[in-house]
């Protein structure tokens, strides 16, 4: 099979492009997203996918955005066969076939689809097809090549063929799995005995080793009773030392407790001196301020004199702002009284002028949101839109294709009347000479006058023209329902009706948001109500004035002259409230400053005189406390304590010291440590001691105990039982030997059989990955045909652990492989979607290699986003999309 062209149209993101392809390779290379994967997808469609499939994956290759069906034509060659092969899906949908050779040929529809599939069962191995098409991400999986007759049949043609030795391997096989498992694992009288021989042999050897250890039980017993006597003569001696090194301990212990007291009395003259420093220093504290008081009442006075003199000016500046500002502010309430007038009749004024304007506004609003009422309702009656009455004339449409469908497919009658007798068909009558077509949906009658009666019936339907009409059916009739109308012209001018409806309701909502503007309705209102209610009763015959036109334009410009004067009068009478609040506002500052300097005097005289009398307090009783504490002890007393208890601690000082020489010159920390070591010497001696006379009664019941076991007996019994099951062992060891041989030996001639089978494939794949490899590949090839692991200079790796760039490779490699084998002339087509994406530079120059050579016996189809990757392969047709 070879491959001319392909031409897409509407196909997902390509609106229309044509790609010819080479006899040999041919890349077809672009950016991302310009339709290189369609390619290959497409040709998939067309082999698979009839013209009517509604399948998801061909639902998607509709472009997004056009109302286009997606459209496919391959020109290719196929056997003695060169066709041109179109399909449209979805919009429109058709399948043409148009056969050039050997003779022409044109079929459509579901013949088209059925003759194209026959052409390539007769002449290429669909499974080979499959095998060697790889899509994108498809690429590190090896391809099925087990199932692919075209495949064994070329490897058969290599005249070796597979011995046949099952008959005589069944029953070596029986033979074997006396004594092996499949998996290779002894069982049934040769496992057991392989199993017995290694037990009778341990008995054994733990009963000659339990008599070789009777002697060392006695040597051993002996050398503990040894080392039981050496270990109590050291314990005496660790005693003896542990004694003597608690005698010195004690004496360094008085040692230690004459030091002790020595630093206690040291402390007690310690705290005796810092006692009478502290009772001398709280003496000269207490003078000093007692001293410090005096000049602190003599200062007091003085201030307090100073302030209360100052009272009494700021007093009098307080009493006359207060007058200032009763008479101001009595000004400010009269120009308000005058102010509060001359607003209440602009106001008036101003609500005359504005309650026309409102009354006329409000009544436009109210007429219009009536109109818009009436239209809402209209619409809110009427619940069919444009949007469904298209709805449902597309289903009613439906309806009728399914129904044209359906009478298509029916079978048809044609009848002509030949002679004068009158020809009825289901109650047509045909006149002499004239014909007609009639479907057969239903019986149909035919009556040829005095000759026959003759009813056809039709055959079942096709079911999926049968369920398209009573799906359309059921959809029309459910809109309907759901509309609540009879038909499409009742929707229709239902619709009308609402349309009129919606565009008066534009029309009022429109004018209502010119005449409220920014402003909302219930505000008029309220602004209407307020205007009334400022006027009374004289705002109704104002309006009623307006309303009768009598002399309303000279009224209105007497009222506008009357606004203009009050607003005057209003500005002025506020000015002068202004003027007067601004009096009245100074004055009161003026007042508060007072008021604050007369209150912080006062403040500081009552702070003044309350510091005068703390200050006479704390003299006297600073001067009292100083008489009180001379009565107790004079001046001269405290000195005195003061010198004799430094002379207490200066010689308790030097006791301390002495205690302290004598102490250390005892080294208490290596006596210490000493003792320690003798105390722990003991314990560990007396628990070696214990530790050896358990060792040495251990060995002598152990000795009892094997005396009278009787165990030179019990290992002679054991050596027989085990001499014997060394013979049993020896005897089926041969037989198993035997058999295992003679399977392993019709085994191999079978894999050697094998392995002639697949050489051709193995040897081409070898062949062909060296070139990517080096000369040191080779590959095993199993049964199925898979390439089960690759060795490289020696060392060996299974598929699956290879890298990814390798096992991609491998696998395409094993593709290309088949392509030459198949067929040696002329090659087999293969199609590669993103390939070789893991390879470095190195391994993408040889794989170019590789295919300009399987290009020249084969079709090879490339595609990429990625050209740099082909760019050094030679003979090959590159085609770009954009």
């Amino acid at each position: 099979m070879k491959f001319h062209s392909i031409h897409l149209r509407n196909y997902r993101g390509i609106a229309d492009s044509r790609v010819e392809f080479g006899d040999g390779v041919t890349v077809v290379e672009g950016p991302n997203e310009v339709g290189k994967s369609s390619i290959h997808e497409a040709i998939t469609h067309l082999r698979e996918d009839k013209s009517s499939s509604r399948k998801a994956s061909v639902k998607e290759t509709q472009p997004v955005g056009v109302d286009a069906g997606p459209e496919v034509e391959l020109h290719l060659s196929t056997g003695d066969y060169e066709l041109k092969y179109r399909k449209r899906w979805i919009k429109q949908p058709f399948t043409e076939l148009s056969v050039i050779k050997p003779r022409p040929e044109q079929l459509s529809s579901d013949d088209a689809h059925d003759r194209f599939l026959s052409i390539l069962a007769d002449t290429v191995d669909v499974d080979l097809l499959v095998a060697l098409d790889v899509a994108q991400g498809e690429s590190l999986a090896q391809a099925p090549l087990a199932q692919i007759k075209a495949l064994h049949s070329a490897l058969s043609e290599s005249g070796v063929e597979v011995a046949d030795h099952d008959d005589f391997l069944d029953q070596v096989e029986a033979e074997y799995l006396k004594y092996f498992t499949k998996s290779g694992r002894e069982t049934g009288e040769y496992k057991d005995i392989n199993a017995q021989v290694p037990v009778v042999e341990a008995a054994f050897e733990e009963l000659r080793e339990r008599s070789r250890g009777m002697d060392d039980l006695v040597d051993n017993h002996a050398r503990a009773a040894a080392r039981l006597k050496t270990v109590r003569t050291q314990l005496t001696q660790a005693l003896a030392d542990r004694d003597e090194a608690e005698q010195a301990a004690k004496a360094v212990a008085e040692l230690k407790a004459v030091l002790d007291q020595a630093v206690d009395h040291a402390k007690s003259a310690q705290r005796d001196e810092q006692i009478a420093r502290e009772a001398l220093d709280r003496r000269t504290q207490l003078i000093a301020d007692a001293t410090d008081a005096q000049s602190a009442v003599t200062v007091a006075g003085k201030t307090v004199a100073g302030l209360e003199s100052a009272q009494g000016d700021k007093d009098s500046d307080f009493d006359r702002f207060q007058k200032a500002l009763e008479e101001k502010q009595s000004a400010v309430d009269d120009a308000r009284a005058q102010a509060k007038a001359a607003a209440k009749t602009l106001a008036k004024a101003r609500a005359r002028a504005e309650q026309s304007d409102l009354t006329r506004r409000l009544e436009a609003i109210r007429e219009h949101d009536e109109k818009k009422s009436r239209a809402q309702a209209t619409i809110g009656s009427i619940t069919v839109t444009t949007k469904d009455v298209e709805k449902l004339s597309s289903l009613e449409t439906e309806v009728r294709i399914a129904e044209h469908a359906k009478t298509s497919a029916a079978a048809q009658i044609e009848a002509k009347q030949l002679g004068t007798r009158a020809l009825n068909i289901d109650g047509t009558e045909l006149g002499e000479g004239n014909s007609g077509e009639f479907a057969a949906l239903k019986d149909v009658r035919i009556m040829i006058d005095g000759v026959a009666d003759i009813t056809v019936r039709p055959g079942a339907s096709p079911v999926e023209l049968d369920k398209a009409l009573t799906s359309a059916k059921g959809a029309f009739e459910a809109e309907l329902e759901r509309l609540d109308i009879d038909s499409v012209s009742q929707a229709r001018d239902n619709a009308n009706v609402r349309a009129d409806a919606e565009a008066v309701m534009a029309e009022a909502d429109s004018t209502l948001k010119v005449l409220l503007g920014q402003d909302k309705r219930d505000k008029l209102e309220a602004a209407l109500a307020r205007a009334q209610q400022i006027l009374g009763a004289d705002g109704t015959s104002a309006s009623t004035d307006d309303k009768a036109g009598n002399g309303a334009e000279v009224d209105g410009q007497t009222r506008d002259r009357s606004l203009s004067e009050l607003e005057t009068a209003v500005a002025e009478s506020e000015a002068t409230v202004d003027d007067a609040q601004s009096a009245v506002d100074s004055t009161r500052i003026e007042l508060e400053r007072t008021r604050t300097s007369r209150d912080d005097a006062r403040v500081e005289t009552v702070r003044a005189q309350t510091s005068l009398k703390e200050a006479e307090t704390q003299h006297e009783r600073l001067t009292s406390s100083l008489a009180e504490a001379r009565k107790t002890n004079s001046d001269a007393d405290l000195d005195e304590e003061v010198t004799s208890a430094e002379a207490r601690a200066t010689n308790v000082g030097s006791q301390v010291d002495e205690a302290r020489v004598a102490y250390e010159a005892a080294d208490p920390e290596t006596l210490e440590m000493q003792l320690q070591n003798v105390r722990q010497l003991v314990g560990s001696k007396e628990a070696q001691r214990e530790e050896v006379r358990q060792d040495v009664d251990r060995l002598s019941a152990l000795i009892d105990d094997r005396a009278s076991e009787g165990i030179y007996e019990k290992l002679a019994a054991a050596e027989e039982t085990m001499e014997s099951a060394r013979r049993k062992q020896t005897r089926l060891g041969r037989q198993a030997t035997a058999i295992n041989l003679l399977r392993t030996t019709v085994l191999n001639h079978k894999e050697e059989s094998q392995r002639k089978y697949v050489a051709p494939f193995k040897e081409q794949i070898e062949k062909l990955g060296r070139l990517v490899f080096g000369q040191g590949l080779s590959v095993e090839v199993s049964e199925d045909l898979e390439i089960v692991s690759r060795t490289l200079d020696e060392r060996t790796v299974p598929f699956e652990s290879l890298s990814g760039g390798t096992k991609e490779q491998l696998a395409l490699i094993g593709r290309l492989a088949v392509a030459t084998l198949v067929d040696s002339d002329s090659g087999a087509l293969v199609v590669l979607d993103d390939a070789f994406g893991f390879a470095d530079a190195e391994r993408l120059n040889a794989l170019n290699v590789i295919l300009s050579t399987v290009g020249q016996s084969a079709q090879v189809i490339l595609l990429t986003c990625q050209p740099d990757r082909f760019a050094r392969l030679g003979g090959a047709k590159s085609v770009s999309l954009t």
